[in-house]
Order: C-alpha cells, then structure tokens, then sequence
C-alpha cells in the first residue's frame, strides 16, 4: 500500500511539472506575438526600396499594390491579379520583426524574410534583413506612393538643388537610432553649396556638395562641431532622390559599419 502510494505521489508531481513547463512555453511563444496597430488593415502600401545587397531592385515589384491583413494574409496585387502570402509581427531577442512569406516564387522569394521593423508610421514601414550566410544588408521600405522602379543604386539621383525645407526623418547611427538628434530642426539647400539647419532662433550653418565617386553619387556635408551636427561630416551614397525623399547611406571604411540619413518633407 506504502509503495502505491508513493508511486502516485511520483506520478502526479511528474503530471504537474510537465504541465507547468507546457504552460510556460505557451506563454513564451504567445508574448513572442505582438499586434501592429500600423501594418495591419491599414490600407494599400507601395514597395518603394527594395535593395538587395546594395543593388537596388525597386523596379521587381513596380505596379503591385500590398496589404496587410489582420487574419496574417498579405495580398500583392497587379492589374487586379492578387499573389497571396502570409506576414506576422513578432519579437526576436528583443528586436520587433516582421515576417514576410510568399509561395508564388520569382520575386516574391527576394522578399520572404524575417525583416528586422526600423520604422513605422502611418506612410512609411522600414524593414531590413542581414544574411546569415554572407552577412549582405537588405533594406525594404514601404510607402503610399508607388516607388520609381530604377534598376541599380544612385541611377535615380540627380544633381538639381532639393528644393523647400527638409526634416530629417531617419538617422541610424550603425544600428543605434540617433533621429532625435535633428527633430525640429528644418533644412535647407542652397545652389551656392550653403545647407543651414533652423530651429527656432538656432541656426546652424554648413556646406554641402554633389559627387560621383566610382560610379556612385553621393553628398557630402560639412558642418560646424555644434549640437551633434559634426556626426553628419561623411560622403553619403543616394540611394534615392525625388521631390519628397532623399535616402542616404555611408558604410564606415574603419568597421565596415552601415549609417543611414533620410530627410523627408
């Protein structure tokens, strides 16, 4: 009888041990999933960058319209033809992530991924993806308006003056987001070289200039070692230039760092 019952008490401290782990694992995997209030059921979204190991492959996906919806279904639409996928909005080491899966293959493929969420906001979703295997930087960015479909890094760019006031609207400092740096602050290009930041009665004066260095246009800004401006002092390669946006990159020559300047109306 002795030994029944201890048999039994083995039994049910075992039966409860593994539903404990049960449930802690459900919890685990339950708060890896977040709801995205932005991305999802929230309207018709435009591939505007897609750059795959620094070749810019926007022109892959010209003319399809995407949505999100809330039942983990993305729709890629063209001429009222729709590709469907899935999507979900996950944390990953602390990181929010979005990830992309499609079946249809072709281009689709390119962007089936687990995308590391850098920005979000009612008009823009910024992804990017760094390869396992090869350590290749992918950036996929999403807007409202059809992107312009060039085919390779910097084709888009021109020499004219960005017209109006600017905002900085992006500022990744080899991973560490420093956009708060610049939130306020208004630029402006002048034809003479001269770019001034305004905030307020704070004026901050520096010059910039247009290049092409091997093959690749690029800004370069200089400014005074005033209110963290000295942190824009580089050759930035234009990823993209138009009459709304101008994205910019800069890959350290010392660690092989990747920094990233958007500026917005």
């Amino acid at each position: 009888m002795k030994n029944f019952l201890y048999g039994l008490t083995v039994l049910c401290l075992a039966f409860t041990t593994s539903c404990s782990k049960d449930d802690s694992l459900t919890d685990d995997l339950s708060t890896n999933l977040v709801s995205n209030r932005n991305i999802e059921n929230s309207g018709i979204w435009f591939v505007t960058l897609f750059s795959e190991d620094d070749r810019n492959q926007t022109n892959h996906f010209v003319g399809y319209s995407f949505e999100f919806k809330s039942n983990g279904l993305i729709t890629a639409s063209k001429a009222g033809v729709p590709i469907n996928g899935t999507w979900k909005y996950v944390t990953d080491s602390g990181k929010s992530k979005v990830i992309i899966g499609f079946s249809s293959g072709g281009v689709f493929d390119e962007i089936s991924e687990d995308w590391e969420l850098l920005q979000e906001s009612d008009t823009s979703i910024k992804l990017k993806h760094v390869s396992g295997g090869n350590g290749g930087l992918d950036l996929l960015e999403f807007g409202r308006s059809p992107g312009s479909g060039s085919t390779g890094v910097g084709t888009t760019t021109t020499t004219t003056v960005p017209s109006g006031s600017w905002k900085v609207t992006r500022y990744l400092d080899k991973d560490k987001n420093r956009t708060s740096y610049y939130t306020g602050y208004s630029f402006d290009f002048k034809s003479g070289g001269v770019i001034t930041a305004t905030k307020g009665s704070t004026i901050i004066q520096g010059s910039w200039k247009n290049i092409v260095d091997s093959g690749k246009s690029k800004m370069v800004f200089t400014f005074p070692v005033q209110n963290k401006f000295d942190e824009l002092n580089d050759d930035w390669e234009v990823i993209l230039q138009n009459a709304t946006s101008i994205q910019l990159k800069n890959v350290s020559g010392g660690n092989g760092g990747t920094s990233y300047l958007d500026f917005g109306k």
